[in-house]
């Protein structure tokens, strides 16, 4: 464990020394893959279990994708959706345990983005991120009815690094201090995000205002020991985004295996607003390759802890 450690310490040195004397080396470190645009949710956030286009990615361009991502550069590979615990290929008898598997040999990390409503004790990735707004009856608003199972699913949960990502909205914003405390002793830790205005749904937005007022109470609680993952770096920079994005850092697949590199809104949103990013992965990634030590921290926590 301690050598595999150092392996993926002495990769990411080399990989930020090779970028200071050469630009070609400007490699991804981090993709998301959508294994299928299928979800058992119709958040009105998401803009992903509208398109009809492409189901199911098959496993042979699963395979194939995997392979391309790594000899680009991707250390860390996150499958999302849709609902990735959803997918299967017929022909090959695979599901998404075989999927982590299979990813687990070439990253270092392998992670799933789930909304957690389907049992998870089947999988073994090392990461398991669940998306959660709100613990409480304001759930329902954004996701449907399924909250009682989600937390039933993280109560029962054999993989202890289960991480809550939760989208800040202007649904459900008043509910993340609550969240937050109701969930901490029954996860590893949280993640946030901001909702992004994607063309042609509600408009959950909050203002650089709202949006510092909850970081602020929200690095109040970190303060006191919660268990947020996100850096203090990050939680200062997000509500005016005032912070260098290194974009290149990214890569992003299609369920037809088209890999987008750089921006995740790329080829995803008709019009890219910088102003209104609310991605902290992308912030947090982009600070730890500029050296700041809380980013780096949180890479640590996150990924190697």
């Amino acid at each position: 464990m301690i050598l595999k450690k150092i392996k993926q310490l002495s990769y990411f040195i080399s990989f930020k020394v090779k970028n200071i004397f050469n630009r070609k080396y400007r490699k991804p470190l981090l993709a998301g893959i959508k294994i299928t645009t299928k979800c058992n949710m119709k958040c009105i956030h998401c803009p992903f279990w509208r398109d009809n286009s492409s189901f199911y990615m098959s496993w042979d361009t699963f395979q194939e994708t995997v392979v391309t991502l790594y000899d680009n550069g991707v250390r860390i590979l996150v499958i999302e959706g849709g609902e990735p615990m959803l997918w299967n290929d017929e022909k090959y008898k695979k599901d998404i345990s075989d999927a982590i598997e299979f990813a687990k040999k070439y990253f270092f990390y392998t992670a799933i983005t789930t909304n957690g409503s389907i049992n998870f004790n089947n999988i073994n990735p090392d990461i398991i991120f669940i998306s959660i707004e709100s613990a409480s009856e304001s759930y329902s608003d954004i996701r449907g009815d399924f909250l009682e199972s989600v937390l039933s699913n993280i109560k029962n949960a054999k993989n202890k690094k289960i991480i809550i990502n939760i989208t800040i909205n202007s649904v459900t914003y008043k509910d993340v201090v609550s969240t937050i405390r109701a969930l901490n002793e029954s996860v590893y830790g949280f993640t946030l995000q901001f909702f992004y205005p994607y063309q042609g749904l509600a408009d959950l937005r909050l203002s650089a205002t709202r949006k510092k007022n909850i970081l602020d109470d929200i690095i109040e609680l970190k303060k006191q020991g919660f268990k947020i993952l996100d850096s203090y770096d990050a939680l200062r920079k997000m509500p005016d985004n005032s912070w260098r994005c290194d974009d290149f850092l990214v890569s992003s697949v299609e369920a037809d295996g088209k890999i987008t590199n750089g921006c995740y809104l790329k080829n995803r949103a008709v019009q890219i607003s910088c102003k209104d990013c609310g991605f902290f992965a992308h912030c947090e990634l982009s600070l730890a390759f500029q050296l700041h030590p809380g980013a780096l921290c949180a890479a640590k926590k996150i990924f190697m802890d």
